[in-house]
């Protein structure tokens, strides 16, 4: 079950927790601060390379050499947080498909598992 009330939320993005100078926008499994969402406006502001693939060296993520032993640890919880709300998401999905009546196979296939699989992880979905 997710911790919706999780006392820590971190930026999915440069890893820094959410704080009264750093307000974090969340959305399912994912959160991002002000400061990455101005980083990624500069980003996408910017010329794009003529193989069409975003700015040369320009990419957003955790900036984990500025991050302490201690910051990576307290991460932790979170990232295990956005698994378990993922994960919680796809069962929603799959219940949806199959209310549709939509095979096993086709769910497989979207997945990239085979049916056999897709039945067994998702057998009992809300």
């Amino acid at each position: 079950m997710v911790d919706v009330d999780s006392p820590q939320r971190y930026c999915s993005f440069c890893g820094l927790p959410g704080a009264p100078d750093r307000r974090l926008v969340a959305g399912p499994g994912i959160s991002i601060c002000e400061d990455c969402v101005g980083a990624a406006r500069d980003l996408l502001d910017a010329p794009a390379e003529a193989s069409g693939e975003g700015v040369a060296g320009a990419a957003l993520g955790p900036a984990w050499q500025e991050l302490s032993d201690e910051a990576i640890l307290a991460h932790l919880p979170e990232i295990s947080r956005v698994g378990s709300h993922v994960e919680e998401q796809l069962r929603h999905w799959v219940g949806a498909a199959r209310d549709r009546d939509i095979s096993w196979s086709r769910i497989g296939g979207a997945l990239g598992i085979t049916r056999q699989t897709a039945w067994q992880r998702f057998k009992e979905v809300p």
